[in-house]
């Protein structure tokens, strides 16, 4: 048997299972998500084996079987839980095994740059597009640095407020091109688009749209897909500095390469910021840093499986007492044009 025909055997086996933890997960939940595969189970098996071999379409399989772990979380029975969890966990690691063996989850930008094993800097900067992401401890002042640094480099800045903002404004694009797309133009009303963003923006209205465009699934996790997919194609198309969202892991797993930043100051200094900024003494500030600190951490924790912080996950980690904004801002783009950093 050839290697190709091994692998092709491979692919379906592994096809089955995913497929198979899918209905047992929805069979022991009894989830409103519903299956995240056909019921047609030859038509869902050829579906999961053509994400496999299609590089281009690799993350939309990361993302079923994302679905399906959210849902197999939802089994009541504790018993049934760690025995479907047990079965999805190293299915998943059979998938990851799978892709690695079988040149890697997605396509490569640029096959120029398409060696990552080095993982150098500069290596990570010589695509066509330049990436920067930025993780950031609350009062670090971070969010300041990304602005900053986007505007030297004259580059776009994206952050949680402007991606939400991008998200709405696809939706709202999408849902009328939906609706109109069988009606000539000259045909077309005039539309109130204050009531159209109104019924779109609404809470109720978001959560079903985001609800049916993704099986179902909780508000955070559509939201966090589909801001994947809006990073993944602008990374196609353009520089930008993006500050927060796990947007490091996102890119990482897609093997698109950019430069991951965290920033961070003590706990003294992160105090008195938020003391001056909201004017309040110094325990109520620690509180609102540890407050803050926990939901940054919790959401890079969930997403990425790693931990929020840890130096190890980041390309460069700065102390922004010790350099100030402006500091880091230029200690940054020193090391993107390869300059010495004087001592």
């Amino acid at each position: 048997m050839s290697d190709n025909d091994k692998n092709k055997n491979e692919a379906i086996e592994l096809a089955k299972r995913i497929y198979n933890i899918d209905h047992e997960a929805y069979k022991a939940s009894g989830s409103a998500l519903g299956h995240v595969f056909s019921d047609d189970r030859d038509a869902g098996i050829e579906e999961i084996v053509n994400c496999m071999e299609t590089p281009e379409v690799r993350f939309k399989l990361h993302q079923q079987l994302a679905l399906i772990g959210n849902m197999a979380h939802t089994i009541e029975d504790p018993i049934k839980r760690d025995e479907v969890l047990t079965e999805y966990d190293n299915t998943v690691k059979a998938f990851h095994d799978f892709i690695d063996k079988n040149g890697g989850p997605t396509k490569i930008l640029d096959p120029i740059i398409a060696n990552l094993n080095s993982l150098s800097l500069k290596n990570r900067m010589s695509d066509k597009h330049l990436i920067i992401c930025i993780s950031r401890s609350a009062a670090s002042g971070g969010s300041h640095v990304g602005l900053n640094l986007a505007e030297k480099l004259n580059i776009d800045y994206l952050d949680s407020k402007i991606i939400a903002k991008m998200i709405r404004t696809l939706e709202i694009t999408e849902d009328l091109n939906d609706a109109t797309s069988k009606i000539p133009r000259t045909e077309l009303p005039n539309v109130d688009e204050e009531l159209i963003a109104g019924r779109f923006h609404s809470g109720i209205g978001r959560f079903l749209h985001l609800r049916n465009r993704y099986h179902g699934l909780n508000r955070r996790d559509a939201s966090f897909f589909r801001m994947s997919e809006i990073l993944i194609e602008l990374s196609k198309k353009q520089d930008f500095v993006i500050v927060g969202r796990a947007a490091d892991r996102i890119l990482t797993s897609n093997r698109i390469p950019h430069i991951s930043i965290f920033i961070t100051a003590p706990l003294e200094s992160r105090i008195k910021r938020v003391q001056a900024i909201h004017n309040c003494d110094a325990r109520t500030a620690k509180k609102l840093l540890r407050v803050d600190d926990s939901i940054h951490a919790k959401y890079y924790n969930y997403y990425s499986g790693l931990k929020w912080g840890d130096a190890n996950n980041y390309d460069l980690c700065l102390n922004s007492a010790s350099y100030g904004i402006d500091g880091c801002v230029d200690l940054i783009m020193n090391m993107i044009k390869g300059e010495e950093v004087s001592q």
